[in-house]
Parts: C-alpha cells; structure tokens; sequence
C-alpha cells in the first residue's frame, strides 16, 4: 500500500512537470517573479499598491482563465479562512512566484507560523493541471469525486480542488472537505 510521503513526492514531481510545461509553453517573456508578496495581519483585507502584480505579458490569452492578477489574500482574508477553517490562523502571506504561469497562491498560519493552511488559484491550462494532479493522485489513492462544484472537483489527501473553465482553485493543508469547499465557493465568485 502506497505511503503517505511516496503520494506526496508523486504529486509534487508530477506538479513541477506541469508547471515546467506549462512556464516553457506560455511564449511569454517575463522576468523571474522571484519575491514572495506582502505578509497581511488579520483583518486586513488589500495588499500594498507597491506589490508589484503588475499584469503579465499574455494576459487574456486562450490558455488564461482570467486576465488578470489575483492577490489570493485579499479576496480571502485570514479572518474568513480562519472562521471557515476552525484554526486559530492570523497571517496571510500572499506567495505568488510563479506569476508568469498565472498561479496566485495565500499561505495563511498562525502566529507562530507552525501550522495553516493555502489556497492557490491557476489561471494558464488549468484544466490540464486539474487533469494532471487527478491522474497523480489516482495512482496512489482513490480521488474522491465531488458534484456541484465547478465544472469537475475531487478531493485526495494533498487538498481539494475545483476547476471553474479555465481557472483552478485548490486547497491545501485542511483536513475537512467541507471546509475547504466553503472556501472555494466563497472564493470562486471574486475572481
């Protein structure tokens, strides 16, 4: 019976190929988008202006579900997440590396920074991602098939994720599916 960490280490590699791919294939010619964005305390609800997510060479193109930028830590504040999730979380790090890929990312954590939880939202062929993390997570596991939400949704021990078109939301790190469905769906409408 396959491990916890060999599910995890399947996932990952499988999640670097995709977003490899996915980088090569952009065209775009963009620079590294190295630094993490902003730490946002509980209650606060929008980034610095100086955050820099400028929007991205390629935007609104056909593998684009949105268009634009999304600071995953404002439209979800750690307080919602906190309350939806039950844990004592009060920080949002927004942590979007990967912005020439279009994959916005929100780490939140408790003040210590032990434990938390992250919402990632993809937006450049998601539904080739959403593809790809269900056949890695079948290989090891049997995905949990979710209706009525999104287009297509499941559910594995890594998180939950809802593909919407062309846009994936995924949820990490939270144990309770009804938990982290609530945050996508609360999520969702704002992008």
């Amino acid at each position: 019976m396959p491990t916890r960490s060999n599910l995890v280490a399947r996932c990952g590699a499988t999640l670097l190929l995709v977003m490899f791919a996915a980088a090569c294939s952009s065209g775009a010619a963009t620079s590294p988008a190295g630094a993490p964005g902003p730490t946002l305390p509980a209650g606060a609800t929008t980034a610095p202006a100086s955050q820099g997510q400028a929007q991205q060479a390629g935007a609104g193109s056909v593998d684009d579900g949105l268009g634009h930028p999304v600071n995953v830590c404002a439209l979800l504040p750690v307080a919602i997440v906190a309350s939806v999730s039950g844990q004592p979380l009060s920080v949002a790090k927004e942590d979007d590396t990967l912005l020439s890929s279009k994959i916005y990312s929100c780490n939140y954590t408790n003040a210590a920074g032990t434990s938390g939880l992250s919402v990632t939202v993809e937006a450049m062929v998601a539904a080739s991602v959403y593809d790809s993390d269900l056949s890695a997570t079948s290989q090891v596991v049997t995905a949990k098939q979710i209706s009525g939400l999104g287009d297509k949704a499941f559910s594995g021990p890594l998180g939950q994720e809802a593909l919407f078109g062309n846009v994936l939301i995924k949820v990490s790190g939270l144990d309770s599916d009804a938990a982290a469905e609530t945050l996508i769906r609360t999520l969702q409408p704002k992008l």
